[in-house]
């Protein structure tokens, strides 16, 4: 039994894992796109545009701003990934263990 249950939790590690490496792989995406977007932000500042222009610069800066909240969100998701792995590392760890100390008792 502890041997099916250390194979699920290995199991769902390696599933979380890969998540985690999505995770991150969007995040520095999106890390990528903000800063490009920046450029032409920064451009814009203080140079007087037709309202077409404005619109378009209110339109990035928006999008901007939505990137932002999804890295936080992101990032958020990836510390939680990092800590459930540790948690379910350590379970493993502990099934080891007990696993090791009732053998050594037989």
């Amino acid at each position: 039994m502890a041997t099916e249950f250390k194979n699920f939790v290995n199991n769902q590690i390696t599933q979380e894992k890969s998540c985690f490496i999505r995770y991150v792989e969007e995040r520095n995406e999106l890390r990528k796109r903000v800063e490009a977007s920046q450029d032409p932000i920064n451009v814009s500042d203080g140079m007087p545009f037709k309202t077409k222009h404005s619109a378009i610069i209110g339109c990035l800066r928006e999008t901007q701003k939505m990137d932002r909240n999804r890295i936080i969100m992101l990032t958020a998701l990836i510390n939680d990934i990092i800590d459930g792995i540790r948690e379910k590392e350590c379970q493993v760890k502990l099934l080891e263990v007990n696993e090791q100390v009732s053998s050594d008792t037989d």
